[in-house]
């Protein structure tokens, strides 16, 4: 009983957020955008569907010898499930992540291999995201004319802690496992089980990187190929719109939104935030109308729609191949 209701409980934290968002949009605007841009949607849904088969790649390339177990097209659905619930749940990535994990043991793949594929991947695509990030602040900081010198300083300091981080990141990848945390027996309180978890991660991270590194840069260059032609929406959709803008614009405005999304996080769908944010990234490459602004923010909306409804059909699809796994598992043992 205690099970069954942890289930619904956790479905509904899912299916919650998701109702909120899909009533919050206003489906008449959605309509008109979509028919300023008419057969240009499905270009943009075809490069979107690129940038996530990437994605599943550089996690598929994560779990090594057990990727025999299942298949890429298979772990995209199990991507796509947990990506959905990350954007539309407050728990945000944690919560996605726990779910693609749960979603692998269909797979009959170890729990800790599943686990360490987990967060190698998001290891890897925060890593590369860090990198494009600094390079199209590089290129905000060179093409732009009117910036202020005080936007200058402020970019240059912004490329600076990037900088930092990704080498202190690394620094922590290439030290000796025992050395990051001590192996914590007692796991009484939450602290101690949070810290417990953490080092866990920790450590299956840092073996991943200092046994496996072939596969930890592939994973990397597929993931920063991910973002890249991620933000290619932003092209396709100013360029159908009739803006001449240049590719390396359009990617610093993706990893911007991307910026502003993580702040807001907590938000499901991060409503509101999000098109605030494509309103500042349109004004730093001078498009300042609002009418722009709000196609631009209806079509990105509009495709986030679309993989929703992938995403519950995928859910949909291995739910039922676990229920069939287990009724045949049932079946053998009788």
């Amino acid at each position: 009983m205690y099970r069954k209701g942890f289930r619904i409980l956790i479905l509904a934290s899912i299916v919650v957020p998701i109702a909120i968002f899909v009533l919050q949009v206003d489906f008449a605007l959605v309509w008109e955008g979509l028919r300023r841009i008419g057969s240009g949607f499905f270009v943009i849904l075809l490069v979107t569907f690129v940038a996530y088969t990437l994605g599943t790649m550089g996690w598929w390339i994560c779990l090594g010898s057990e990727r025999s177990s299942i298949s890429l097209w298979q772990l995209f659905g199990i991507r796509q499930v947990g990506e959905t619930v990350a954007l539309y749940n407050p728990s945000s990535v944690v919560g996605g992540d726990m779910l693609k994990n749960e979603l692998l043991k269909s797979y009959s793949i170890p729990n800790d291999r599943a686990l360490e594929s987990v967060v190698a991947s998001r290891v890897t695509a925060l890593l590369s995201q860090q990198l494009l990030l600094a390079v199209s602040l590089c290129w905000l900081a060179t093409i732009t004319t009117s910036l202020h010198d005080f936007a200058r300083y402020g970019i240059a300091l912004l490329i600076g802690l990037l900088l930092l981080f990704k080498i202190f990141f690394f620094y922590l990848l290439n030290r000796k496992r025992n050395q990051m945390l001590p192996n914590l027996e007692d796991s009484s309180t939450i602290w101690q089980r949070f810290r417990r978890i953490l080092y866990k991660l920790t450590t299956q991270t840092q073996y991943f990187f200092q046994y496996k590194k072939k596969l930890f840069w592939w994973s990397y260059f597929f993931f920063f190929l991910h973002w890249v032609v991620g933000g290619l929406e932003f092209y396709l959709i100013l360029r159908f719109l009739n803006y001449d803008i240049e590719l390396m614009d359009s990617v610093w405005m993706d990893m911007g939104v991307i910026l502003f999304k993580s702040v807001g996080a907590f938000i499901p769908g991060q409503l509101g935030i999000e098109e605030l944010g494509n309103k500042l990234l349109l004004t730093t490459i001078s498009i300042q109308a609002a009418s722009v602004w709000v196609t631009v923010s209806i079509l990105r909306r509009a495709r986030q729609l679309c993989w929703i409804i992938v995403g519950a059909i995928c859910y949909i699809f291995i739910r039922k191949i676990d229920s069939f796994k287990i009724l045949r598992d049932g079946n053998t043992v009788r």
